[in-house]
């Protein structure tokens, strides 16, 4: 074979002619053939999520098309056309020739196309259908006392049984006309990531997988690595051949000393062929999240030949182990971690974030101490992971099936296995994923009879991922297998017992709460006659459930105006947030293990959200407590007054006793000697009322009761108070700081 430049990847973004198609004639009129006339046709910058381009909100077909050429020096070679991501449904054509069709949102996909590439000009089209999901909405019955104030056009409903396998893409809590006949509206189409056309010699490298092992001996950790690494090679020739296959890794991020290096030569039928090389690492470097060592990252060179080489691939990945104990806690490369994590979701409309936002995101979240993210449930843009990977983050991925409005028909598992299949193939190189769940609360249902999605859905999905990734847990859905959601504040009673919630499940996948948008989002995306008096059908579109104040003890016939509204929630919901994220780690390994805030930000522009900072990165109140309730070592002090009631005013009456517990978390495998803690109660004014201190060594990876607080309180005081706390180390350096609020009236309601 002649000897060839390994690999050429030309970009076929840019700006492609596109044409609406909403009545689906555009098969009829033949649009894939190269010579029909666009001259009616727009143009539109790909790679794009159509909802942000003119387009707007619109489900359906879209055909778009782009003319190319193939430069000279990639001529006679073999050729892939790639698709990085379309959503929802892709046909595709070259040059008249059908390709053929993929459906999903996420994954990439491929067609061979020497023998159809024109050594002049070529034509590409691609149609492409992002549907309306066909279910029924139904009606959701309304418990007495909790009817919402909304016009029958805005009821509550819910979908009975999707079959368009989008997750948060689709119908779900943060979207545009949540829970209403109208879940679907701001649709999400197009062809969102890059496409390319991949010129390669004979043999073209299609995919290739590195599982990394930690070498145990009689249970113990040797010291040592074992890489078996999986390449997919399709032969064009129509021959048999003799190949080499090779492999060459090196420190991405640090210098390494240890040559990796390993070739084989293998016989390849034409076609498509899998082998396998094998390498043991005697110093692997390993991959640690953020607070416990360094992300480090190798790079390997896969290589195919004969004589010459035909094609190679350049893949980044990292040398680690997680694994999960029968209590469900978490071991990094043997050693035992507290995930202090964070849901994340950058836009309803995927492809809107590029690097920029996600380093600043992560950036952000670094500065809070968040070390995990759950992805869920849909797929975020590799660059996403690619920074994961970099920056030393864990990530609990979840594949795009959201609350159990999902058919479980054989139609739909047929669809969606491959779908697991792909999510996992992609990603697998990763090394921040450690956890993959195959449904996002499979068993949250309004409607009799409930789809047995545990039984048939679920467990065909779990056994699609294990088929690509034998090693990392796959987890089956929440609410089973030690995962439960524990947001307050949203449903339920309106003094909900927070320790009712804490006795079994180690994996709180969400907790936290609703507030409203801060002031200058909620003025943007109402208008004048939307904002006061409230209009509940267009604040309920706008994801504001009236039943969320309730619940929360505000008032909103005694507010005056929307400023005042939004302030109560919004200070609601931070003592919420502050007071459950301590109440967790308190508890860390009784039982808990794990602990994801939802959300990071608003997915979309929405007057009802429940992170930390809106659409467009604006803060909530509870984004400048987080850091510190996230502090790898937290001072913390628990209310022990009757129940544990999470984000309301905690009152006493003038002659009681404060009691109250300081714990000490540390997140840290470092222990503190001599560690001084300090405590005082402040009134309004600031002045120290009652004060201690004491010094004693914090264990390492630990949460335990060091102090407690009882303080008389005068029968002539009044207002606010708070107890503040500190921890310093020996040499004085300030390890956390935190403070506790109290309110002294005539009642001691936890309602007032």
């Amino acid at each position: 074979m002649p000897e060839v430049r390994a690999r050429t990847v030309l970009s076929l973004d840019g700006k492609w002619a596109y044409k609406r198609d909403p009545d689906r004639s555009g098969e009829t009129e033949k649009l894939y053939d190269p010579s029909a006339s666009r001259d009616d046709w727009g143009t539109m910058e790909i790679p794009a999520n159509w909802y942000k381009t003119e387009v707007g909100d619109y489900h359906g077909v879209i055909w778009f098309a782009r003319e190319f050429e193939v430069p000279e020096d990639t001529k006679g070679r073999e050729y892939v056309l790639r698709f990085n991501a379309v959503d929802y449904i892709a046909e595709v054509w070259l040059n008249g020739v059908y390709l053929g069709r993929h459906e999903g949102f996420f994954a990439p996909f491929e067609f061979r196309v020497t023998k159809h590439i024109a050594d002049g000009r070529n034509i590409l089209i691609v149609k492409v259908d992002s549907p309306r999901d066909e279910t029924e909405y139904r009606l959701v019955s309304e418990e007495p006392g909790s009817e919402r104030p909304l016009s029958d056009t805005y009821k509550s409903r819910k979908p009975v049984a999707l079959t368009t396998i989008k997750g948060s893409l689709v119908d779900f809590w943060h979207r545009p006309g949540w829970e209403t006949q109208f879940g679907q509206d701001g649709n999400t189409g197009g062809i969102w990531q890059g496409v390319e056309l991949i010129a390669t010699g004979a043999l073209t490298i299609d995919k290739v997988r590195i599982y990394p092992k930690l070498v145990e001996r009689d249970g113990v950790p040797d010291g040592t690595a074992i890489l078996a690494v999986d390449v997919d090679i399709y032969n064009s020739t129509g021959e048999t051949v003799r190949a080499e296959v090779g492999l060459e890794a090196w420190g991405k991020n640090f210098e390494s000393a240890e040559e990796i290096r390993k070739s084989k030569e293998f016989v390849l039928p034409p076609g498509s062929n899998s082998v396998r090389l094998v390498h043991t690492v005697k110093q692997p470097v390993l991959w640690w999240c953020r607070d416990h060592g360094d992300p480090n990252l190798y790079q390997m060179k896969i290589t195919a030949a004969t004589g010459a080489v035909q094609d190679e691939r350049i893949e980044t990945f990292g040398i680690r182990e997680l694994k999960l104990d029968d209590n469900g806690l978490w071991h990094l490369n043997g050693r035992r971690v507290f995930a202090r994590g964070m849901r994340y979701l950058s836009s309803m409309w995927l492809g809107e974030a590029d690097g920029g936002m996600f380093r600043e995101d992560l950036g952000r979240m670094r500065d809070l101490n968040i070390n995990a993210i759950r992805i869920g449930s849909h797929v975020e843009k590799p660059e996403l992971y690619d920074l994961c990977d970099e920056m030393g983050f864990l990530v609990w991925q979840v594949f795009p099936l959201h609350w159990g409005n999902y058919a479980d028909t054989d139609d739909v598992i047929e669809r969606a296995a491959p779908m697991m299949r792909e999510m996992v193939s992609m990603l697998y190189n990763h090394p921040s994923i450690v956890i993959w769940s195959v449904f996002k609360e499979p068993n949250v249902y309004s409607f009799e009879p409930r789809p047995n999605l545990y039984g048939r859905l679920c467990q065909i999905m779990y056994e699609a991922a294990r088929t690509v990734d034998p090693i990392r847990w796959v987890h089956t859905g929440d609410y089973e297998e030690g995962a439960q959601n524990v947001m307050t504040g949203v449903w339920g009673e309106k003094y909900h017992d927070f320790r009712v919630e804490d006795d079994a499940s180690p994996q709180k996948v969400e907790f936290g709460t609703a507030a409203m948008a801060p002031l200058e989002t909620a003025m943007q995306i109402l208008k004048p006659e939307e904002r006061w008096p409230p209009d509940w059908d267009r604040w309920y579109y706008l994801n504001l459930d009236p039943n969320w104040l309730k619940l929360q003890g505000i008032e909103v016939e005694s507010k005056r105006s929307l400023e005042e509204l939004i302030e109560e929630s919004q200070t609601w919901a931070a003592r919420q947030i502050k007071e459950s994220a301590e109440y967790i780690r308190q508890r860390k390994y009784r039982p808990n293990a794990s602990m994801f805030l939802y959300f990071w930000n608003d997915p979309w522009p929405c007057l009802g959200g429940s992170g930390l900072l809106d659409y467009y990165r604006r803060k909530y109140k509870s984004y400048d407590i987080f850091g510190m309730v996230y502090s790898p070592v937290l001072v913390s002090i628990e209310w022990v007054k009757e129940k544990h009631v999470l984000g309301f005013q905690k009152t006493y009456a003038p002659g009681e006793s404060l009691a109250a517990r300081i714990w000490i978390t540390n997140d840290l495998h470092r222990e503190f000697d001599d560690a001084c803690l300090s405590w005082c109660v402040r009134d309004r004014n600031g002045s120290v009322l009652e004060e201690a201190s004491q010094s004693r060594s914090i264990a390492g990876d630990s949460s335990q009761v060091v102090e407690s607080v009882e303080w008389h309180i005068p029968e002539e005081a009044g207002g606010d108070y708070r107890v503040e706390a500190e921890r310093k180390d020996r040499d004085g350096k300030l390890l956390s700081s935190n403070y506790f609020e109290f309110r002294v009236t005539g009642s001691a309601s936890p309602s007032q």
